[in-house]
This record gives structure tokens, C-alpha cells and sequence, in this order.
């Protein structure tokens, strides 16, 4: 297809860390509102394009939040360590990029998105790739460092004072939209009441449920919250989303699996989990948060990991949206709170509710749009 000199569809890159991840679920849920006539989705894995950068930073990452938690949370958003980490951008990434600018332009593609600040910085310090527009996306309720303010055509921010930060450090107002974190379409179309949700799932569709959830990698601290819950089941039920982390799923059900109490691997479709909870609880990733809030489910904030989650967390608590449990026994009181008053469950799934984007995915998409299609992006 071939408009006024335009050739359709344009194939646009949507760049993740990994998958399964929530820079992925992000990039995907973006995906499903880019109409195949015009936009040719171009789903691009840095730990496949980096394969052995990937595994190193994850590697690392564990390593620190195990040993030093407190080193990673120092250097994830400090000026002094980004200022000399500037040096390695200047130095390094140039040279790194060109591996990702040779696969993008080998597949044609004439646009990126992404939903993350490393492939961000990648692109814009690669001169081949200088002209082609780049759309970022945030994925946490905060602005780190790390995301380039130069060379990007427009950020795509969760909250207000997230773009603030990023026009503080000198991105360009007219290119920061506030539009929300993306969520898939299944958190934002019809789903089912939490009774057939529970039905479908095969859970006692009268019994108050909690959701409790380690992302997708299965971090935190699953079986502890499980423990912790046991002694409330039969007056409750959980489901407990161990994502990638099958090992630990599989030692989980052995110890702590009952009749009302589930283990779950990895699931492509979380949002029937979610409809069927009246609590969500556990790690609170940018995606995890905003599927939560779409759906208007009351959240517990156990086992936050350093960095952006803990910053995820200080924006729960600035608006009063989410409680916090530093033990597992905090969890289980603050369930028992949540179960013992309904008013309390309706004031905190409402206050969800009001600060949800459940169409933050569609409203990035169409600005995608608009500005390859119409607004000169191209």
C-alpha cells in the first residue's frame, strides 16, 4: 500500500530487556492497537540481539540485591554515578549500538518504541540510526537517570511528576505526553465478575480471594507471603503467580499447596487472576501496578525490590493508594484488615480505579500514528 508517497504498512520496532518481563507485556500491550494496514509491529529482544550482556545484567542485579541491596538503590538513581556513567555512554554505547542499528535497518524498520531506558540510549547514540524516530516508554511511576532527554521523538510518562523529572533534566516539554503505563487489552475490555472469574479458575467462587504476585521472573518473597497466609486459609483463598520461577513453583506446591492455596507458573493471561481477587499483593513492578489499578484491585506492597520499585512504592504512598507490609506477618494483618471491612476494601479499590490509564496503550499508539502518518515523524 502506497499513500502520497508513503509505503505501507511502516514496520516500527518495539524494543524490550527480555521477555518475559514488563518492558515486554508493555511493548505488547502497545502492539494490539497498531492497526496491521499501517503499522507492522517489529517485536525486537536486546537479550537475544545481546545475548551475553543480557544474562550478565541479570546476573548482576540478583547478585546485588542479595548481598548490597542498599548499593543497588544507590546507584540506580544517583546523579553522581550517572554523571560518571556518562563516560561510558559516550565512550561505549556508540560502539555497542551498532550491532542493534545493523538489525534494524536489515529488517527495515523506519520507527522504534521503547519500553526501556537502555534500548533508548542505544539508539541515540548511534548515528545511523539519527533520523529515525524513537518513542519511549516508561514503565515505572518514575523517571531514573537513565533515560536519554536528548533524541527522542516523545516520552510516554505514567504520571505527571515523572515528566516533570524528565523536562528537569532537560527533555523537551511539547515531547513529554502523560498518558499512563500500557496495559494489555484483556485489563481493559469486558472481563468477567469475580465469581465466574473463580469459576473459570477452578476457586470457590463465594470465598474471598488474594492475588499474590512476583512479577514476571517470580521474585520476592513468594513462599514467606504463603506461609504467612496459610493460617487464613479456609476463610480465605490465594493463588500465588511464581511467573518464570518454575523451580520455586514446584518446591511451593509441594510444601504449601492446599485446597486453598495455588501455585502458578507463568500465565499469558494474568487478567482472569486478577478479576477473580479482591487483593492483590506482592512486588510492585510499573505494569504490575497499572494492571492492578485497571482492574481496581486494593494493593499490599510486600518485598519491593531496590530502585524503581521502591520509587514505585514512595508514588503509592503519596497518594494513599496501597499499604505496605515490611514482614510477612504485616501482610497477613493487612489481608485480615482487608477482609474484615468491606468498607475499607471498596475505599481502597476505588481510590485504585481513579488513578487508573487502562487505555494508556491505545492513546500511545494513536500518537504513534498520528505523528509517522501525519505529524512528520517520518
Amino acid at each position: 500500500m502506497e499513500t502520497a508517497g508513503q509505503v505501507f504498512p511502516i514496520k516500527v520496532a518495539l524494543i524490550y530487556g527480555a521477555s518475559p518481563s514488563g518492558h515486554y507485556a508493555a511493548a505488547r500491550a502497545v502492539a494490539e492497537f497498531l492497526p496491521p494496514s499501517i503499522i507492522e509491529p517489529v517485536f525486537v529482544d536486546l537479550s537475544e540481539v545481546y545475548p551475553d550482556f543480557g544474562p550478565f545484567v541479570a546476573r548482576t542485579y540478583l547478585q546485588v540485591l542479595h548481598k548490597t541491596p542498599a548499593l543497588w538503590d544507590y546507584v540506580y538513581d544517583n546523579d553522581f554515578v550517572a554523571f560518571a556513567a556518562s563516560a561510558f555512554r559516550e565512550a561505549i554505547l556508540p560502539f555497542s549500538s551498532q550491532k542493534l542499528a545493523t538489525l534494524l535497518l536489515k529488517k527495515g524498520v523506519r520507527a522504534a518504541v521503547s519500553t526501556q531506558a537502555f534500548s533508548s540510549l542505544l539508539i541515540t547514540k548511534n548515528r545511523r540510526l539519527a533520523r529515525m524516530p524513537l518513542f519511549s516508554v516508561l514503565t515505572d511511576f518514575c523517571a531514573h537517570t537513565y533515560w536519554p532527554t536528548a533524541g527522542v521523538s516523545a516520552y510516554f510518562c505514567p504520571e505527571k511528576a515523572a515528566a516533570a523529572a524528565l523536562r528537569e533534566k532537560g527533555a523537551p516539554h511539547e515531547r513529554l505526553h502523560v498518558t499512563g503505563i500500557p496495559v494489555r487489552k484483556e485489563f481493559s475490555g469486558t472481563v468477567p465478575d469475580k465469581a465466574a472469574a473463580r469459576r473459570r479458575l477452578g476457586l470457590q467462587p463465594g470465598l474471598f480471594t488474594v492475588l499474590v504476585t512476583g512479577g514476571s521472573r517470580g521474585l520476592g518473597d513468594l513462599e514467606e507471603a504463603a506461609a504467612a497466609l496459610k493460617p487464613l486459609l479456609g476463610r480465605l483463598q490465594a493463588v500465588v503467580l511464581c511467573g518464570e520461577n518454575r523451580r520455586l513453583c514446584r518446591q511451593a506446591e509441594k510444601v504449601h499447596a492446599s485446597r486453598h492455596l495455588r501455585f502458578v507458573e507463568f500465565t499469558e493471561s494474568p487478567s482472569l487472576y486478577y478479576a477473580a481477587a479482591d487483593v492483590v499483593a506482592g512486588k510492585p513492578g510499573g505494569v504490575t501496578l497499572a494492571e492492578s489499578m485497571a482492574m481496581a484491585k486494593p494493593f499490599v506492597v510486600f518485598s519491593a525490590l531496590p530502585g524503581q520499585e521502591e520509587r514505585n512504592t514512595a508514588y503509592l504512598r503519596r497518594h494513599r493508594l496501597a499499604e505496605t507490609a515490611a514482614s510477612p506477618e504485616e501482610l497477613a494483618a493487612a489481608i485480615k484488615r482487608f477482609q474484615g471491612s468491606p468498607h475499607l476494601l471498596a475505599q481502597a479499590a476505588r481510590a485504585m480505579g481513579e488513578h487508573a490509564r487502562p487505555h494508556a496503550a491505545r492513546d500511545i499508539a494513536a500518537r504513534i500514528i498520528e505523528s509517522l502518518t501525519g505529524g512528520g515523524g517520518l
